[in-house]
């Protein structure tokens, strides 16, 4: 009888131990974007702020702008889960921008949220 006592918290300890390592990450963050809006109308050569807020279950890694195939810029800090850049929209661009920003975790599962803006003609 105390050999199976010893056996069973033996293999109580090796399962306990076994819990305490953390499953890997495969969740990727989530984003949305704040500014600009889905359909928008802005001013060539007009300065803004490209904006999304991004969160995920364990750890952010960065966040990534682009304008079409262009990459406008990589944000690795946020305050508040809010990622942000300063553009400025070119003066002789596409009347149609297609934005997308790319989040990533720190196991770099990613996501990706789009918008499309429309340039004041």
């Amino acid at each position: 009888m105390k050999l199976i006592l010893v056996a069973a918290f033996a293999l109580l300890a090796l399962l306990s131990a076994g819990c305490d390592k953390e499953l890997p990450d495969t969740v990727p963050p989530v984003i949305s974007w704040v500014a600009p809006q889905d359909g928008d109308i802005v001013d060539p050569g007009a300065v803004g702020q490209l904006v999304v807020v991004a969160a995920d279950d364990r750890r952010m890694g960065f966040v990534v702008f682009f304008a079409g195939v262009d990459m406008l810029g990589m944000v690795t800090t946020a305050g508040a889960d809010t990622y942000r850049i300063t553009v400025e929209c070119p003066a002789d661009v596409d009347p149609v921008i297609h934005l997308r920003a790319f989040a990533y975790d720190d196991a770099d599962n990613g996501t990706s949220a789009d918008i499309t803006v429309r340039v004041r003609q």
